[in-house]
């Protein structure tokens, strides 16, 4: 609908919603910052004030997941918790620093994800000591490098990788690799058609098949 015709919302009567009661106007939380004086109230206002410096907490929390990916915890620990009753951070400077960084490299999440990659925390061993468990056996103050379990796909690719016959083919459709009969053939809806692929196709990443 045009923006000066906007379709109502109603709060309805038991969720029926043919029984429609108060009209609601368009806001975000009332515990939030507020949407910015004159801003359209509309998905397009509400976008501009989601990713707003003057709104630091989705910054805040995009910098703990990306850096839970990497090291298996959270600089606050409940990651889809922020409120009052969450953990509180471990390293409160760090998240603030990363928010800002990430807003001020244009919330790109590849640079996010290259500066605590290429960080002397992230790179250091994962060597273990016994007083270092003693202490912090949770890794809470980030003394040693993480250890975090790969999934299959990283599995597989490592393997590959060790074996010297990773394909590093990008883009293109997709690859079907070698699967067990019984995945193809005993699948809930009857027999699946997996023509596995040949030559260098064969050992591309996972993230093509």
């Amino acid at each position: 609908r045009p923006e000066e015709n906007p379709r109502r919302t109603f709060i309805h009567n038991r969720g029926e919603w043919t029984q429609p009661t108060e009209p609601v106007e368009p806001a975000v939380l009332s515990i939030l910052n507020p949407l910015p004086a004159g801003a359209p109230k509309n998905r397009l206002g509400f976008a501009r004030w989601l990713v707003s410096r003057d709104n630091p907490l989705t910054a805040r929390v995009v910098g703990n997941r990306a850096w839970a990916t990497f090291f298996g915890r959270g600089i606050v620990k409940t990651q889809e918790d922020f409120g009052f009753q969450s953990s509180p951070p471990s390293h409160p400077q760090l998240l603030d620093w990363l928010a800002i960084r990430f807003m001020d490299d244009g919330w790109s999440f590849k640079k996010l994800h290259r500066l605590i990659v290429t960080s002397q925390t992230y790179r250091q061993s994962s060597s273990s000591t016994a007083a270092g468990e003693e202490k912090d056996p949770e890794n809470i103050l980030l003394w040693r490098g993480p250890r975090l379990r790969l999934d299959a796909e990283e599995v597989r690719d490592s393997a590959l990788r060790s074996a010297g016959i990773l394909s590093n083919i990008m883009l293109g459709p997709s690859v079907f690799p070698p699967q067990p009969a019984s995945v193809t053939t005993e699948g809930m809806f009857g027999a699946l058609s997996w023509n596995t692929s040949t030559g260098e196709d064969r050992y591309r990443r996972s993230l093509y098949t």
